[in-house]
């Protein structure tokens, strides 16, 4: 009885890690525009690119459907967000993000500082197309989430790092600013290397309101 326990154990355990493994792989694949909002998403398909049982593909969805990334209709679809419901979670990026930098500047390593670095000089100089451009945008700004030591910051901040132009209404973006943008990320990363508090969370807010004044133009909000 002990061993069968046991090893029913292992395979559930290998079960979870192989769905948190297609989970984070397809999470990444919708924020990063790499899957497009209304695209359909086969088990079967999924589960041969991936290497996995249909098992862990059906738990990685339904986890999605609880992201808000996923529905179901007559099978499963990614979702696609309107411009207002896009609205609010960058509002909730900004509060969250905000006092995370803040606590981030008092607890921030030299290592994490080093390669906040290396993300900013990738973006400003890698000529990356716009997906590309997404995932190093989004990385820099969870590492500065991580890096406030809260972990609940943390999960909040993963369930709304979602950019506006992840989704269909990418359409909508106007001319780019990266250089702009680029500007404000090494004035975040030198507020957090000063360790001043006050700094860092107006740096970030003033980084991420530009989003929404852009956001709140488009939809008239």
């Amino acid at each position: 009885m002990t061993d069968y326990l046991t090893t029913r154990s292992h395979r559930r355990r290998a079960s979870v890690v192989a769905s948190e493994s297609v989970y984070e792989r397809l999470r990444d694949a919708i924020l990063s525009g790499e899957i497009r909002p209304n695209m359909r998403l086969i088990e079967e398909d999924l589960a041969e690119a991936l290497g996995v049982s249909r098992s862990p593909v059906r738990e990685a969805l339904l986890a999605l459907t609880q992201d808000g990334l996923v529905v179901r209709d007559r099978g499963w679809v990614v979702r696609d967000h309107t411009p207002q419901e896009v609205l609010r979670i960058i509002e909730a990026r900004e509060i969250i993000e905000t006092e995370a930098a803040a606590l981030a500047a008092a607890r921030i390593t030299e290592e994490e500082l080093v390669e906040l670095e290396r993300l900013a000089e990738q973006m400003e100089s890698s000529g990356a197309d716009r997906p590309a451009l997404n995932v190093l945008n989004r990385e820099f700004h969870t590492k500065i989430t991580h890096a406030s030591g809260n972990f609940l910051l943390d999960e909040f901040s993963r369930r709304t790092n979602i950019s506006y132009w992840n989704f269909s209404i990418g359409a909508m973006q106007p001319p780019s600013d990266d250089q702009v943008v680029n500007g404000q990320h090494r004035e975040i990363i030198a507020a957090l290397r000063a360790g001043d508090a006050d700094a860092a969370r107006e740096r970030v807010r003033e980084h991420l309101e530009r989003t929404l004044e852009i956001m709140r133009e488009l939809v008239g909000d």
